[in-house]
């Protein structure tokens, strides 16, 4: 029997939800022509969701407050050691280059204004994110729907006007608004997110879509997006933009775009003891799909705000949770684009998008097998449609007759006749090629069939190239 090798990947593939909600439709010039300039400078920022560090994690015992000017202006969150933002605050933020239409970043990330749930002005972060309908925007769960102080029921926050590459101390509408503001049509979060504190404030569901209306050209067409990374969390170096800010509190108003650059780690600490019921906190720290950095600390409007790949421009994260202003050894976290929260919504609000596309093809390289001797076979991955990913794994099965001698282009555990390997990342147009090396025995028989699997999610439209299997003639 072939030796049994488990991949040596996160626990990424479970996947415990799969349902969507729908806001009712909405007219986006409306909302473009409620959000004015005056009702934008005097919008609030989303209050905060809370969260808690990962349980027994080292604590930096520096907590240079970076502003003496009195308790309530001290900024305590990020000690000068975990600080790595270039020229960043207390807060790891520092502020990104005007005018924010000159990078890729700044002017797919924007504000997101809305009328909230229990009437008042509001506002989230938020970016483009790449689709079929090159119309969405993505952002947090808690930036579209939310459970007022007294409702039995959570409600749809409405009037949602997406302002990428917002300036919000740029005289003139062209110049605040260089890519114009762009209305809401309708919104989409997971079924599990119920706008409740304590537990959805911190639950992997807290991701959410909007679908802005067209204007001349789709709000992709005008501004770029950004491409999905389908992920579980994990190790990554990350940016983040967005427009963190409390009325009247410079840079930390909401004007002005804020970015900060983190290290992260998968995210287990959940919620505080008192917030959520143990055996649900236990379940949701379970599940791998968030993650969370010291190097940025979470501050109101900043939410929804997008995590992207250092170097690559990938988005793996939404902002979602972290601690206050103000506490010690602050920290932030990201829900990762998974498959129970981010893969439910876009099949919703992108159907004709294609997502987690992932085929793999069997081919040899050199010259026939020889009975005795060695020979190369070469798998290849691919990624089609819209959507990158990580952690990806695929296996290699090999018959009696035939034995691994080496593998390479991933991360594998590997047998004598098996090897289990995880490719770091994959990208549409961008396949992964390994090379498998094999000794043929001398006893082979003629046809030794080779078989490669990639793991893919539901997602995937049809997994029937998930297989290869490359009938390899032996002789001599």
């Amino acid at each position: 029997m072939p030796l049994a090798v488990q991949p040596d990947a996160p626990p990424a593939r479970q996947e415990r939800s799969w349902g969507a909600a729908a806001s009712p439709l909405m007219r986006p010039a409306r909302a473009v022509r409620y959000w004015t300039a005056d009702k934008q400078a005097k919008a609030t920022t989303t209050d905060l969701p809370m969260s808690v560090p990962t349980p027994g994690k080292d604590k930096d015992a520096d907590t240079d407050t970076g502003d003496r000017r009195g308790a309530a202006a001290r900024l305590l969150s990020v000690p000068a050691a975990k600080r790595i933002t270039p020229d960043g605050d207390a807060n790891g933020y520092a502020r990104v280059a005007r005018p924010y239409t000159a990078t890729a970043y700044s002017r797919i990330s924007g504000r997101l204004f809305f009328v909230n749930a229990a009437g008042h002005g509001d506002s989230c972060s938020a970016s483009v994110i790449r689709s079929a309908a090159r119309l969405l925007v993505v952002t947090a769960a808690h930036c579209v729907y939310g459970l007022p102080e007294g409702a039995a029921t959570g409600r749809w926050h409405t009037n949602f006007a997406f302002v990428p590459a917002y300036d919000g101390r740029a005289s003139g509408v062209r110049r605040r608004e260089p890519y114009g503001r762009w209305g809401g049509r309708q919104a989409w979060k997971p079924d599990n997110y119920t706008g409740a504190p304590g537990g959805d404030w911190n639950s992997i569901y807290d991701i959410a879509l909007i679908e802005v209306g067209r204007r001349n050209r789709t709000l992709q067409d005008a501004v770029g997006a950004f491409t999905p990374m389908l992920n579980q969390g994990g190790r990554h170096t990350i940016t983040t933009t967005g427009y963190p800010g409390l009325l009247g509190r410079k840079p930390y108003d909401g004007r002005d775009q804020l970015w900060c650059l983190g290290r992260t780690r998968q995210a287990q600490g959940i919620a505080h003891t008192g917030t959520m019921l143990a055996a649900r906190a236990a379940d949701l720290a379970s599940v791998a799909g968030r993650l969370e950095t010291d190097n940025c600390h979470l501050f109101k409007g900043h939410s929804g705000g997008p995590w992207i790949l250092k170097g690559t421009g990938d988005l793996v994260g939404v902002l979602s949770a972290g601690k206050e202003d103000g506490e010690s050894d602050g920290n932030s976290v990201a829900n990762a684009l998974n498959v129970e929260g981010y893969g439910a919504i876009v099949k919703r609000a992108d159907p004709r998008g294609v997502y987690d596309s992932l085929s793999v093809s069997l081919s040899r390289l050199d010259r026939p097998a020889r009975r005795g001797g060695t020979a190369t076979v070469t798998g290849t991955v691919t990624m089609r449609g819209l959507m990158a990913a990580s952690q990806v794994p695929v296996t290699f099965s090999l018959p009696r007759g035939v034995s691994l001698v080496s593998i390479s282009g991933a991360t594998c555990r590997t047998g004598e006749r098996a090897a289990a390997c995880v490719i770091g990342s994959i990208r549409p147009g961008r396949p992964v090629r390994l090379q498998a090396r094999v000794r043929v025995a001398d006893d082979a028989p003629a046809r030794l069939p080779i078989v490669a699997r990639v793991v893919s999610t539901r997602l995937d439209p049809t997994q029937r190239d998930n297989t290869s299997t490359l009938r390899l003639p032996a002789t001599g």
